[in-house]
């Protein structure tokens, strides 16, 4: 990462300094009560930590290093009990009067997420125990080839230890689906051909055929070799890995392709939740969850139906700019089957098009202090998504760095065919999941020590609205910026925000109108301008992921609304530099904090220019 990275106790000193001095200022504000539920906040984050070897690893640590996380009923109970004695611990130890306005919001979200936490556990048996894009089947070779750490020959017992843990692991999750099951709780059918492929390409490859190596194995000789180490200590330690690959990982894989091959057979599930018990109740809690409001699937519905007809407008806008004179359906089909807008089904035409995406984020960043009090604190890396994933992946994705700075953030893009790359949809691509987007927000506020570390995680259900739709406010910010200079370009951001205004549309439709897979599959068709490829792996991930795809629009016309109220209400004053910092300067938070949060900005000038 660019800058002088803290370590975990340095970066929590330092927050608690920032803490104290701002809150000594604040008035009605008890300075020591702040510092106590700062230090509270930080003891939750220790305890999340210390219940989760993957978080662990993912933010750096070494912590249960050598174990996956335990998700058997009796640790689920566990965790929710832990949950209700933290709420409890809010409500009777801290005064929330003597809390400083920072503290205040701080104070509100923390309960607002612990009680989500809660039910999602009163939810817990409704929820898919995995599907396309996560799920231990899909965060074991994650870990391992992204973030498990390699440079010493502990960390090699402790990676082959942790390739025999996925037997344990993996059995887990096997007995949930089994248990679900038996409680008339399947997957949709059209997903289960997907999973089983992601699963079998895990175990594709030497030690567990006669194939090249797979991902793991290819990943630990690599790093093994690099140990400084004598040459048949190496050789040991790679023994132990394929033995723990063929003994337990590779049966405990193949025991997950069973279950998932027989349920496949025995599914009724053919399209959305409201197939399942209370599936109707399921779906409207998973709508609350994921837009962080209180809107219901008929409003999606609705608000989706708005913006489809919207964005279908500018689009025939730029239509009538390329002096195009059918209707927009047909200029869409058009583009989207234009050969000049595809790179060659290659090696050498997939190393092109990752040559362009760096150049468009180079050029990007040239201009973040723009709109920014500064670039990114952290490296970003293009890279193709690695090819086990591709069959099920997006077109696109980001995953964070580390803490600590030792691993960049990247943004992955799906190369398995690039006739489902279009080119004028790269820029629009990369400014959401990289900068200004995801890598952006995330990076700033991974390395921000005065945001509680408590508000730098979360999963990836978690403020879905405010992660997402800061990617697709990001999109329109690019158009803001003077980017998309080609009107095709422009017309790429446009069918972005377009398949996302659709994504309200089909995953209401999907999960509560009742519609089926091909009515879904049919109106994206005649209303995106996205290949019919993307399309039929969408709806699925949309079937498979209830509720999730709702968050973007919603997301981004927050953070466009108070954009403009702060705009509106600071006329001359307002800066767009510091509307940015205010929205992240908090971590992640659902949309009504958001809006509190710009409120007090308001407000706080207001009074400073009187």
């Amino acid at each position: 990462m660019i800058g002088a990275p803290c370590t975990r106790l340095a970066a929590f000193r330092l927050w608690v300094a920032l803490a104290a001095a701002a809150v000594s200022g604040a008035a009605n504000a008890d300075g020591s009560e702040s510092q106590r539920f700062a230090a509270f906040l930080e003891s939750v984050y220790q305890q999340n930590l210390a219940g989760s070897p993957q978080l662990a690893t993912q933010l750096g640590s070494k912590a249960g290093y050598d174990r996956w996380n335990d998700t058997s009923e009796a640790a689920l109970a566990k965790d929710a009990a832990r949950v209700r004695a933290n709420i409890r611990a809010a409500e009777t130890r801290f005064d929330y009067a003597k809390l400083a306005a920072s503290g205040q919001l701080q104070y509100r979200v923390f309960t607002d997420e612990q009680q989500l936490l809660l039910n999602r556990y009163r939810w817990r048996d409704h929820f898919y125990a995995l599907n396309q894009i996560v799920g231990l089947h899909i965060d074991i070779p994650g870990t391992l080839t992204g973030a498990q750490p390699l440079e010493t020959e502990d960390d090699a017992r402790a990676y082959v230890r942790r390739i025999s843990a996925a037997r344990p692991a993996l059995h887990q999750l096997v007995r949930r689906m089994q248990a679900q099951a038996e409680h008339g709780i399947f997957m949709p059918k059209t997903v289960y051909p997907l999973l089983i492929e992601g699963a079998q390409n895990v175990i594709t490859g030497a030690p567990h055929d006669g194939g090249l190596d797979s991902q793991i194995f290819a990943d630990f000789k690599r790093r093994v070799s690099r140990l400084d180490i004598a040459a048949d200590r190496k050789s040991r330690w790679i023994e132990a890995a394929r033995e723990a690959l063929r003994r337990n990982l590779q049966p405990a894989y193949e025991e997950l392709i069973e279950v998932l091959k027989d349920q496949g057979k025995r599914t009724p599930i053919t399209g959305g939740v409201w197939q399942l018990p209370d599936g109707d109740a399921f779906y409207a809690f998973l709508v609350r969850q994921f837009t962080t409001s209180t809107m219901t699937p008929a409003e999606v519905h609705a608000l989706g139906m708005r913006q489809v007809a919207t964005v279908h407008a500018q689009i025939a806008a730029v239509m009538r700019t390329l002096g195009f004179n059918g209707s927009v359906r047909e200029f869409m089909a058009k583009t989207k089957t234009d050969p000049r807008f595809y790179m060659a089904d290659t090696d050498a035409g997939r190393e092109e098009f990752l040559a362009r995406a760096r150049e468009i984020v180079r050029a990007m960043q040239a201009h973040i202090p723009q709109v920014f009090d500064s670039a990114a604190p952290s490296q970003l890396e293009i890279r193709r998504t690695d090819r086990y994933k591709e069959a099920s992946a997006p077109s696109g994705f980001y995953e964070p760095g580390t803490l600590d700075g030792r691993r960049p953030g990247v943004v992955y893009l799906n190369l398995s065919d690039m006739r489902l790359q279009p080119t004028y949809e790269l820029e629009d691509l990369l400014y959401h999941e990289g900068v200004p987007g995801h890598h952006m927000q995330i990076a700033t506020i991974q390395m921000d020590a005065a945001i509680p570390k408590l508000r730098k995680v979360n999963e990836w259900w978690q403020d879905t609205a405010f992660v997402e739709g800061w990617g697709l406010y990001a999109e329109r910010l690019g158009k803001d910026m003077g980017f998309y200079q080609d009107p095709y370009a422009d017309l790429g951001r446009l069918t972005g925000e377009l398949w996302r205004a659709c994504r309200l549309v089909v995953d209401s439709g999907l999960h509560y109108k009742r519609w089926s897979r091909d009515e879904a599959i049919r109106y994206l068709q005649e209303n995106s301008a996205a290949p019919d490829g993307t399309i039929v792996r969408e709806v699925d991930r949309y079937i498979a992921v209830p509720g999730q795809a709702t968050a973007f629009t919603v997301g981004m016309l927050k953070f466009v609304a108070e954009r403009e109220r702060a705009r509106q209400a600071l006329g001359s004053r307002f800066d767009l530099r510091e509307y940015h910092h205010v929205v992240l300067e908090s971590g992640y938070l659902p949309l009504w904090a958001l809006e509190d949060r710009v409120s007090r900005w308001i407000a706080s000038e207001q009074a400073a220019s009187k």
